[in-house]
C-alpha cells in the first residue's frame, strides 16, 4: 500500500498534465518513433513516445529524461527504456538526430549508473596498475537500436 506522501508525490508528477487544457499550437504530449517495442537478445526495448512515459521512466530510473520532452516532440531526440525480459528497467537510452541520422547520445542505468562499459583493474608484471575498459552486452544492443532507427524508411 502506498503512503499518502508517495501518492501526493506521484499525483504531482503525473497529474499536472491533467489540469492543463490543450490550446492551439500546444503539443499533444505524444510523438512517433521509427521502431516499435522489440526484443534484442535478452533485452526488451520500449520507445518512450508520450510525456507520461518519459515522466515514469525518469521517476523509476532517477534520471532527467523528462527534460527531453520538447526535443522528442520535435523529433530531434528519441528515448528508449531498456528492460529485462521480465520487465525490470535496466537502462535509459537517448538517441539524438544529427544531419538526418540517429546517433547515441547517452545510455545510463538507475541514477545514471554506467552500463555500457565494464572496467577491470589489475597489476601487470611490473606491478603497475592497469585499467581496461570493455563494452558490455548492452553496448551492442544500444548500437543495434541506433542502426534500426537509421534503417527505418520513416522520417522520424
Amino acid at each position: 500500500m502506498l503512503s499518502q506522501t508517495k501518492v501526493n508525490e506521484l499525483n504531482a508528477l503525473f497529474g499536472a498534465e491533467l489540469n492543463v487544457g490543450t490550446s492551439a499550437g500546444r503539443r499533444s504530449g505524444k510523438w512517433e518513433c521509427n521502431v516499435s517495442e522489440m526484443f534484442i537478445g535478452d533485452y526488451f526495448i520500449v520507445p518512450l513516445t508520450t510525456t507520461k512515459m518519459l515522466k515514469s521512466e525518469g521517476y523509476v530510473m532517477s534520471n532527467c529524461c523528462r527534460n527531453y520532452k520538447e526535443l522528442c516532440e520535435n523529433l530531434q531526440y528519441s528515448i528508449f527504456s531498456i528492460r529485462s525480459r521480465s520487465g525490470e528497467r535496466l537502462a535509459t537510452l537517448g538517441l539524438t538526430k544529427e544531419s538526418g541520422y540517429w546517433r547515441l547520445d547517452q545510455c545510463f542505468g538507475p541514477a545514471n549508473a554506467e552500463v555500457l562499459e565494464e572496467i577491470s583493474c589489475y597489476l601487470d608484471e611490473e606491478e603497475v596498475l592497469q585499467t581496461e575498459y570493455h563494452p558490455t552486452e548492452l553496448y551492442y544492443v544500444v548500437q543495434e537500436v541506433a542502426r534500426l532507427m537509421n534503417c527505418s524508411g520513416r522520417s522520424h
